[in-house]
């Protein structure tokens, strides 16, 4: 299970991308999810392959980087207090408001392909994102996902 550290942040404020990305990373680092160069990789490919998605009208993150990066697969998540802004995935001109981050930590590459279309699955489930929008605890947040089959 790509969530068993459980590190979740919920309800959180962040005054743009940079800084939740930063406090994220740092809590997987913290943990020695991954090593010190993870967090320079995620800020530079959101630079350049921006991660911002918006599925039925609520918008999502999935930032990742190398898996040279990473000691040990796990997937950080934060639900925002306010939407802030990431260009988008396969428009980096589009601004999407982003409420959930799922930062992706992977050891093996196909693991991220896997997990990604999990993620997907999951951000289409309108009734599960519903949930997710007043879950504030890693119980429910775990249910949450493995309800919608994501482990």
């Amino acid at each position: 299970m790509y969530f068993d550290q459980h590190l979740c942040l919920f309800n959180v404020k962040a005054l743009n991308k940079e800084e939740i990305l930063t406090k994220m990373a740092q809590m997987l680092f913290a943990n020695g999810i991954v090593k010190e160069d993870y967090l320079q990789g995620i800020l530079q490919r959101e630079q350049q392959y921006p991660t911002g998605l918006l599925v039925n009208a609520t918008g999502f993150a999935i930032p990742h980087t190398d898996s040279s990066k990473v000691n040990q697969s796990q997937i950080c998540f934060a639900s925002l207090s306010e939407p802030i802004i990431f260009s988008g995935m396969t428009d980096q001109n589009e601004k999407i408001p982003v409420k959930f981050i799922f930062m992706l930590a992977m050891k093996q590459p196909h693991e991220q392909i896997e997990n990604l279309q999990n993620l997907i699955s999951l951000f289409q489930n309108e009734q599960e994102i519903k949930l997710l929008e007043q879950c504030n605890s890693v119980n429910e947040f775990i249910a949450i996902l493995n309800n919608a089959g994501v482990k």
